[in-house]
């Protein structure tokens, strides 16, 4: 499997689209971001661990294939081109769609502390060299994607100043580098096609010249230099370089979210089970269990879909024109929400996807299964989900504090108050009118939920600290619940925000109505999901959140139809589903999927089956 993914990326990279977009990065052309994370939400429906690994060399990178193609493209050459000069771009980057591959090797086997790198190196003036040599067990790099096969690696380390990365040479050709031992870790969950491993240094030599010092350098006397002075703000440096990484990783897991949506309702409506007494069977789409278990993923794909595309123009207008991701808060923190809220999202919907295609859903040839194991990576990328949440809310706060900097009592006062007068204007509409199907209302609700969270974080935390004296990270520690809603409150409205307005771009009138729908099924999925914090709250009446929960089970059954209609907008080709449960045949699934059987010696053409005969002995 590994070495056909490799094969795979190899053939994958010599395609002139991606040689193309390659070169694109490099000279920053207008619009190579979003059209590489669209480039790998393609390829994530055919392969996810070749487009994963393409994100790791370029910026950040399909399943095995698109995992390979990511960890190339977007994370190990997407750190050369933030953190690097342009001497590392085109010494580095350009390589990559040639005969190079890369890794990126962040994590160590403590966690993902980037700030608490133990992973030491130190300057040898006389050879001009840095030297790796990590002091623990703990401080080696861990899980790294494409480590069978990487020649090289971008290596987070700790300088005496902090956190910086190198560009380190692991492999020729033949064998490993010496001072760099890697270790297979065989057997995952899903990714098999993805060689992860452990990087071990023992006294490597790096040149000089391979530190990426965009942002800092070291001079031949060992003298350090930075334009950059606070320590903290180089640090910011780092994690601002992830964020087209984090978006393209969103873009990859909203192409595993379509491919298995499209398979699960093509399924639903052809699959019957049940149906009245002697007469025929009716479609499992027809259950009223079936379609609230996808009717609402496929309204949050599409919103997703907006989202996604969305996230993609800002970056395009700071790179395009030479600015640099530094310290962009603004940008990261939307980049971080969306894939965080992506990744969770689409593990819900493999697991339901795969309930609702019963026993036949199991089975690898139709792809639900290897989509969920394949995918289920992402939901940890960075640890627990909830530690990139964390940015989203810090972030939140951030703006609150710059906000309200004179008085901080005075900024929790108005947004007391601001957030009361959002309960009273909104509430008496939910209360006294039946206008739950207004899109105007519910968006107003999902905001009065974010505001409320915000606003209720400021109090605990200023409460904490400045009242009770508390150490600050237990504070914060002791909120996370808080933090981790706050963050997916911020995401819902800012995505939601996004649909109406793509959705009246439509030039087809009945597209328009359509989609119309959705979006307001995905508002009032919104609102239904936290209708007992609204109650508990009394910003929701009993029969207000009797009118949203009926409104849900109406859209869902509403759409159930035109669901094939959405998937097939999808535009991903037969060639991609090839899955006998979507009405797609594969002839060559018995050798995608099992081994070819051994023909013996004078059988006859086509005697071999993969099936296993009755009384066989096994």
């Amino acid at each position: 499997m590994r070495a056909l993914t490799y094969e795979r990326v190899k053939f994958t990279m010599g395609l002139p689209l991606l040689k193309r977009t390659i070169q694109e990065q490099g000279k920053k052309t207008k619009n190579f971001v979003s059209l590489s994370f669209v480039i790998g939400e393609v390829l994530s429906t055919v392969d996810v661990a070749t487009g994963m690994k393409l994100l790791a060399v370029a910026n950040n990178g399909l399943y095995c294939s698109c995992f390979h193609c990511g960890i190339m493209y977007w994370l190990c050459g997407g750190t050369a081109r933030n953190l690097g000069s342009p001497g590392h771009v085109a010494k580095w980057l350009q390589p990559l769609s040639k005969k190079s591959t890369g890794m990126f090797a962040m994590t160590r086997g403590h966690g993902t502390n980037m700030r608490g790198n133990q992973t030491k190196v130190t300057f040898d003036l006389f050879a001009q060299e840095f030297v790796i040599h990590p002091p623990c067990e703990d401080a080696q790099k861990m899980y790294m994607g494409s480590a069978t096969h990487g020649n090289y690696a971008t290596v987070f380390t700790q300088l005496t100043v902090g956190p910086h990365c190198f560009i380190v040479p692991v492999r020729d050709e033949s064998r490993s580098l010496p001072g760099v031992t890697v270790i297979d870790v065989m057997y995952k969950e899903g990714l098999q096609g993805v060689g992860n491993g452990i990087l071990i240094f023992d006294k490597v030599h790096v040149p000089r010249d391979k530190l990426l010092d965009q942002f800092s350098s070291v001079a031949p006397d060992g003298q350090y230099y930075s334009p950059i002075k606070n320590k903290s703000a180089r640090f910011n440096v780092m994690l601002a370089a992830l964020t087209p990484s984090r978006t393209a990783v969103a873009f990859q897991t909203l192409g595993a979210m379509k491919l298995g949506l499209m398979i699960a309702i093509r399924y639903s409506h052809s699959w019957r089970q049940f149906g009245p007494k002697a007469q025929e069977e009716v479609r499992t789409i027809e259950h009223q269990t079936q379609t609230p278990q996808l009717m609402p993923h496929l309204a949050m794909t599409l919103a997703l879909t907006f989202a996604t595309r969305h996230a993609g123009v800002p970056l395009d207008e700071d790179v395009f024109p030479g600015q640099e991701l530094v310290d962009n808060r603004p940008l990261e923190a939307p980049a971080v929400g969306l894939t965080a809220c992506s990744t969770c999202e689409n593990a819900r919907c493999r697991q339901d996807g795969r309930e609702r295609t019963g026993d036949v859903g199991c089975m690898m040839e139709n792809r639900i299964s290897g989509l969920k194991c394949d995918t289920d990576t992402f939901v940890t990328f960075e640890g627990d989900s909830a530690v990139m949440l964390q940015v989203v809310a810090w972030e939140l706060l951030a703006q609150h504090t710059k906000q309200y900097e004179g008085s901080p009592l005075v900024g929790l006062l108005q947004s007391g108050a601001e957030s009361g007068g959002d309960k009273l204007r909104t509430s008496f509409l939910a209360f006294n009118m039946d206008t739950v199907c207004n899109l105007t209302l519910l968006l107003k609700v999902v905001n009065f939920h974010e505001r409320v969270l915000q606003w209720g974080l400021v109090a605990r935390i200023y409460h904490k600290v400045v009242t009770k004296k508390e150490d600050f990270f237990r504070a914060w520690n002791s909120c996370l619940h808080h933090v981790t809603s706050l963050s997916l409150a911020h995401f819902h409205p800012v995505a939601f925000k996004q649909f109406s307005p793509a959705v009246r771009c439509r030039p087809d009138r009945q597209d328009r109505a359509l989609l119309m729908k959705f979006d307001l099924l995905y508002g009032t999925q919104l609102v239904f999901q936290e209708r007992a914090w609204h109650l508990e709250r009394k910003y929701l009446t009993p029969e207000a959140s009797t009118r949203i929960r009926s409104q849900w089970s109406d859209l869902c059954n509403s759409v159930k139809d035109d669901a094939l209609r959405v998937i097939s907008a999808f535009n991903i080709p037969y060639t991609s589903l090839h899955t006998p449960m979507a009405g797609i045949t594969n002839p060559l699934a018995a050798r995608a999927f099992y081994p070819a059987p051994r023909r013996q010696p004078g059988a006859r053409e086509g005697a071999h089956s993969r099936w296993v005969k009755p009384g066989a002995k096994l």
